[in-house]
């Protein structure tokens, strides 16, 4: 029953305001068409998982620096970018494509798992953690879409994420989807303060999400957790996140 649930749940997440590269949606395919980058000469101890923003093509990883940041920073990751456009969401396929091409099979070898989500993609990386506890030991968000700014006015006026409630069971829109993804951060996260697994927020002082990203933070992570940068919704602001992320990760 919850995984059909969190199916329709992923199925209802589809037109997203998140700015895009892509026009035309692109029907999803398996297996899902991905851009992977291996250790040289060594066997990989960890995966990096980069999700794309919403119809934005994998290539953009490379294009603008974030692989070869990874590839410097984590020597012995297996790097994969999967070109998980909007089309996976609108027919559930997300979550089940990476857990049964990447990630399942990753942590079956033994790997750490790292996922870095921009935009979509870190709304990508809350929606699998949820349906997949136990998948991920990181996560680093970069400007993430989190939800609409009447939801978010709705839980803050009800005193927040622990005093609100939804009765949403089987999402029918995009707003009840949204819904449900905060109901399921507040069951399975709220009573352990936060995710179960190391987590950081990048976010830019300009950002069109920077208001919905401060009140994620405050419902459910640590000031640590988050960091403001100068930058808006772009990839120059992303990719000073990314090492941040990286660097961060570190300590």
């Amino acid at each position: 029953m919850m995984r059909s649930r969190f199916l329709q749940f992923m199925t209802a997440l589809a037109a997203l305001p998140i700015s895009a590269c892509r026009i035309l949606l692109t029907q999803p395919t398996r297996p899902l068409r991905k851009l992977q980058f291996d250790p040289q000469g060594k066997e990989a101890q960890e995966l990096v998982l980069l999700l794309p923003g919403r119809l934005s093509p994998p290539e953009e990883f490379v294009q603008y620096g974030i692989v070869d940041l990874v590839r410097k920073e984590r020597p012995l990751a297996r790097i994969v970018a999967p070109d998980l456009h909007l089309g996976y969401y609108m027919k559930g396929l997300a979550d089940v494509c990476l857990h049964e091409e990447i990630i399942g099979p990753a942590k079956k070898q033994g790997l750490r798992v790292m996922i870095i989500g921009v935009s979509m993609g870190g709304l990508g990386a809350l929606t699998y953690s949820l349906r997949y506890p136990g998948q991920v030991d990181e996560m680093g968000l970069l400007s993430p879409f989190v939800g609409e700014k009447e939801l978010l006015a709705e839980i803050e006026k009800a005193g927040g994420l622990e005093n609100w409630s939804s009765p949403v069971v089987t999402p029918r829109s995009k707003s009840e989807a949204l819904q449900k993804l905060w109901m399921e951060m507040k069951r399975q996260w709220l009573s352990r303060c936060g995710p179960p697994f190391a987590i950081s927020l990048v976010v830019g002082k300009s950002d069109k999400l920077l208001t919905s990203n401060r009140f994620f933070a405050r419902a459910l992570l640590k000031p640590d957790q988050v960091i403001e940068i100068e930058g808006g919704h772009d990839w120059d602001c992303w990719r000073r996140g990314v090492e941040i992320l990286l660097s961060k990760s570190k300590d």
